[in-house]
């Protein structure tokens, strides 16, 4: 028999279940029976639960309810807005510093051997040297500064002219650790000339060496009473003189450089650029001088008959009329 409220009434021609009734028998206390409450849903809460079972419930206001539909309120759609604006902005803003970062390259060059030059000279303090020597540094900066009075340039005592000369053999940086500030270290030959032997004090002249390196910015370092130590083969007077031909080796420390320069980039800024055939193509960027005073020099320059005066050899990393089209390593410094 249907029941009322059943959402699902069964058809008046469907057959009775067979079986005995499963409440037959049963006996029900009164007082039970009267305290019992109805606990069924009501025909209306069973009507909607066998419709929402076939159809999704559907919002009053007209919005269909999802589990898994996005918020779309005017503040979402307010941030997506900003989000879009501020992706823009960032966009911009990394082009254009990819443009400003690319304007601001130097342009490619062949010369690998040239170091980029510090914009300024910055003038130091006078300072001695560890190992003997001392630093001018308040000269740093300035142009043509030279311990010593140098001589000219002609006549300077090649090979074949009279008089003595003094000539640059190897030079570079060395260190020996990452932790070692290292040097730079010069060779030095030192000749009589075709006409007798060069008599010499030691340490090599009474203030032993100067040493200048100058850029186009002026002087970037330099040093005097530098001691110098000689080639095993030397041999010594009995008086302890030096008699020439003399192989020497001077070193500079890098505490003798103006602030803002490093050993390694001044040691290759005094080899002069090549191109790829290895040809010299001009000047180093960085000039070497180095020189001595020993009353000996000019006393052989005298008896030579030799055009240059003065007690100062000298000698440079430049580039004279002799020299021509040749790679770096063989290139020899002048002497005079």
């Amino acid at each position: 028999m249907p029941i009322a409220d059943d959402p699902h009434p069964s058809s008046p021609d469907r057959p009775e279940p067979t079986g005995g009734d499963p409440f037959e028998g049963l006996l029900l206390d009164e007082n039970f029976v009267h305290g019992a409450a109805v606990r069924e849903p009501s025909a209306r809460t069973r009507m909607l639960s066998a419709q929402w079972r076939l159809q999704e419930p559907v919002d009053p206001g007209g919005r269909r309810w999802s589990p898994h539909l996005h918020r779309t309120s005017r503040w979402s759609g307010w941030l997506d807005r900003r989000g879009r604006i501020a992706l823009a902005v960032l966009c911009g803003l990394t082009a254009l510093l990819g443009l400003a970062s690319w304007a601001g390259r130097e342009p490619p060059t062949d010369d690998r051997s040239a170091p980029p030059l510090p914009v300024a000279v910055r003038p130091s303090a006078d300072a001695a040297l560890p190992g003997g020597g001392i630093f001018p540094g308040g000269k740093c900066g300035t142009k043509g500064f030279h311990h010593f009075t140098l001589p000219p340039a002609a006549g300077s005592g090649r090979p074949g002219s009279p008089g003595p000369a003094l000539d640059l053999g190897s030079y570079g940086f060395s260190s020996q650790s990452a932790n070692d500030p290292g040097i730079l270290e010069v060779g030095l030959l030192i000749s009589p000339g075709p006409t007798g032997p060069l008599d010499l004090a030691r340490p090599l002249g009474p203030e032993g060496v100067a040493v200048e390196i100058e850029g186009p910015g002026g002087l970037v370092g330099a040093a005097h009473h530098l001691p110098v130590t000689y080639d095993d083969d030397t041999e010594p007077t009995a008086d302890g003189r030096l008699i020439s031909p003399v192989s020497a080796l001077v070193t500079f420390p890098v505490a003798a450089l103006c602030p803002g320069y490093t050993g390694p980039a001044v040691a290759r800024g005094l080899v002069p650029p090549v191109d790829a055939h290895n040809t010299i193509t001009g000047p180093p960027r960085y000039t070497l001088h180095v020189s001595f005073s020993d009353p000996a020099v000019g006393a052989l320059r005298r008896a030579s008959g030799s055009p240059v005066a003065g007690d100062v050899l000298a000698a440079d990393n430049l580039l004279h009329d002799e020299v021509s089209a040749v790679g770096p390593a063989a290139a020899p410094g002048s002497g005079r």
